[in-house]
């Protein structure tokens, strides 16, 4: 009988070996489902920064119009706290966004961008049209402004900057057609109908993107976290990113406010012209949009921010030497080209790892930060009001003295 050599392994002896790993997943960057959460953010950004960039045709109207009886400054708060809770509602928004509400924050925002429309619709006094417009369509599109930006931005590695600049294309869409809407039906069907259409364009898009978002996002839960990152006060980067925001902002919406009131109180063009300029000032800005999504990838957000900063910059001081209508064209052109690609060039400075240093912080610091930018909103376009006003008064400045007053400290930044 032969034996076998058979080892006698002793429970001491024996060693687990670790069960096979399934592959580790793939960083994301894209796939159907983030490139379908990129077709409904730009369809959110269509119905939010669109309608708050647009703004300067309503001011137009108002200022003519509806809302004749007030000041240009006081106009120019509708505007101002419209873009205000657009931007800092994140403050909120992006923590929420990060423990797992998206599709809450979606559904609140659509419902209130909405609700305000059809209310501006009824709206007769200054106090109306401030809660509507002001109050409800700013703090509705800022709970889905930040939401839908740090979607994106968490579902893309490599392509961040082309996923992003189509995103937000969805703005400069919407501050091209928006005006066009406007100055087309309001003259032909009144103003309650022209703002109660909007408001089913902002359905329409809603009942679209929001379906979309709700099919391809995996529900997430994290860890409750705070809504502010405190620690982030303490370093360096971030706080210089809040002061560059909040000098940026200050000055960015002055001209979006002023260039139909510029186009036809000093240039003397047509009404339905100077509505069309905002609409051109938009359309240059989705060339920007789209020219930084490339060129990001080769040179690096942080550089091509700083760049448009400063031509913009640049561009408000040769406002001053604007006198034509095909000058003034011109400069609505470039300056909606170097001043688009704010939008679409800081949130990626925002998600960089120097300034968010793990990807489940990006909603709650883009949330802080772009609260910083707000308080910029907050301020300038009101001031810029008063300094036109008071030198209407004194009879040596117009509305474009009191934008380069702004933006060189933006540019500086």
């Amino acid at each position: 009988m032969v034996a076998t050599d058979k080892p006698t392994v002793t429970p001491q002896e024996t060693t687990t070996l670790p069960p096979a790993s399934s592959p580790a997943p793939s960083p994301p960057n894209g796939g159907l489902a983030a490139w379908v959460g990129v077709f409904a953010g730009f369809l959110l950004f269509f119905t939010t920064w669109g309608f708050s960039t647009a703004y300067g045709a309503f001011q137009h109207f108002y200022q003519t119009d509806l809302l004749r009886d007030r000041s240009p400054p006081q106009l120019s708060w509708i505007g101002t706290v419209n873009a205000f809770f657009l931007i800092s509602t994140g403050v909120i928004a992006g923590p929420l966004f990060d423990r797992g509400f998206l599709i809450h924050l979606m559904v609140a925002g659509c419902f209130l961008t909405t609700l305000g429309l059809m209310m501006l619709s009824l709206s007769q006094k200054y106090y109306q049209v401030l809660l509507s417009q002001g109050f409800c369509c700013g703090i509705g599109s800022g709970l889905i402004y930040v939401p839908a930006l740090s979607l994106v931005l968490t579902s893309f590695t490599s392509r961040k900057g082309i996923a992003l600049g189509m995103v937000t294309c969805g703005a400069s869409i919407g501050g091209v057609l928006f005006p066009i809407i406007f100055i087309r039906l309001q003259p032909q069907i009144g103003f309650p109908w022209t703002a109660r259409v909007m408001g089913f364009i902002q359905l329409g898009c809603s009942c679209v993107a929001v379906p979309l978002l709700m099919a391809t996002t995996k529900p997430k839960r994290s860890s409750p976290r705070q809504l502010i990152h405190w620690g982030a006060l303490k370093e360096w980067s971030f706080n210089a990113c809040g002061v560059a925001n909040f000098l940026m902002f200050m000055a960015y919406f002055v001209p979006l406010f002023y260039v139909p009131f510029f186009a036809s109180q000093v240039l003397e063009t047509s009404t339905e012209m100077s509505f069309y300029l905002v609409s051109i000032l938009n359309a240059g800005s989705a060339v920007g949009r789209l020219g930084s999504a490339l060129l990001t990838q080769r040179l690096g957000a942080g550089l091509i921010l700083s760049v448009s900063v400063t031509a913009s910059a640049v561009l408000i001081f040769g406002w001053i030497g604007v006198k034509t209508q095909a000058s003034f064209i011109t400069f609505c052109v470039l300056f909606g080209i170097s001043s688009g690609v704010l939008i679409s060039a800081n949130p990626l400075v925002i998600a960089h790892s120097v300034v968010s240093p793990t990807p489940a912080m990006i909603g709650t610091r883009m949330g802080m930060l772009w609260f910083a930018a707000s308080l910029g909103v907050l301020i300038g376009a009101p001031i810029a009001g008063a300094l036109r006003a008071m030198a209407e008064e004194m009879g040596i400045l117009d509305c474009r003295h009191s934008a380069v007053l702004s933006w060189p400290a933006g540019g500086s930044s």
